[in-house]
């Protein structure tokens, strides 16, 4: 079945638009519905996982995400690398790096530096944080489910893992050049990587927005019974 046979089987079948998925790798479309914590639904054609169950989802997903979002503010205060080479030492923050590439008129890259390392992953972290927290006080809508869609697009640019292993080889490469110490925002970005992907592990497009649509429909039952 095709996404408009999709969408026309959804409007025929209303009760059934939240339990059905379409696999990214065979196009089949497979009844998923609720699944027990910890479970998983695979398709059967060509065994892509197609949704999986995380026990206390939104819970772990907020507290990761919070955790994340506080790294990520303390790894841009403090200092983040110290160099010794011939005497001299230099100290410098994540947010200087960008300021000094400015400087150096390396426009381009500071740019890309201040948008797709620090803006982009501060702007994810910060919807999951947002989403996981309208869905735990039940402050959702279907709108919600837009802002689940816009985290799925920003996890494709997401680069800070990319970022932080790339300094890590360069630093093994200057190391024998300069004496090279890891100030607190280093361990504080690093945190902030782990705790990030241990976040997006439980972001499950499919079982949150039955999550939502059903804390929807539950809050217009309320509404009109009322």
């Amino acid at each position: 079945m095709t996404a408009n046979e999709l969408t026309k089987f959804n409007r025929l079948n209303p009760d059934n638009y939240d339990s059905c998925a379409i696999c990214h790798e065979c196009d089949m479309l497979v009844e998923v519905g609720d699944l027990p914590p910890g479970h998983k639904a695979i398709c059967p054609r060509c065994g892509f996982v197609l949704s999986r169950a995380h026990t206390n989802a939104v819970d772990r997903m907020l507290i990761f995400s919070i955790t994340a979002l506080v790294c990520l503010i303390f790894s841009n205060l403090l200092g983040f690398v110290q160099m010794a080479v011939q005497g001299q030492e230099r100290k410098i923050t994540l947010f200087e790096t960008v300021q000094v590439l400015f400087e150096l008129d390396e426009f381009a890259l500071a740019a890309f530096m201040l948008i797709v390392i620090i803006g982009l992953p501060t702007l994810f972290v910060g919807a999951i944080s947002w989403l996981a927290v309208s869905i735990k006080l039940q402050r959702v809508s279907l709108q919600t489910i837009s802002l689940l869609r816009f985290i799925g697009y920003l996890r494709f640019w997401n680069m800070a893992e990319i970022f932080f292993l790339g300094i890590l080889i360069s630093m093994v490469k200057v190391a024998s050049l300069a004496h090279i110490s890891v100030g607190f925002s280093f361990w504080a970005y690093g945190l902030f990587n782990l705790f990030l992907i241990a976040a997006m592990m439980h972001v499950d497009k499919f079982q949150l927005a039955r999550i939502i649509r059903r804390t929807v429909r539950q809050t217009q039952v309320m509404v009109n019974g009322g």
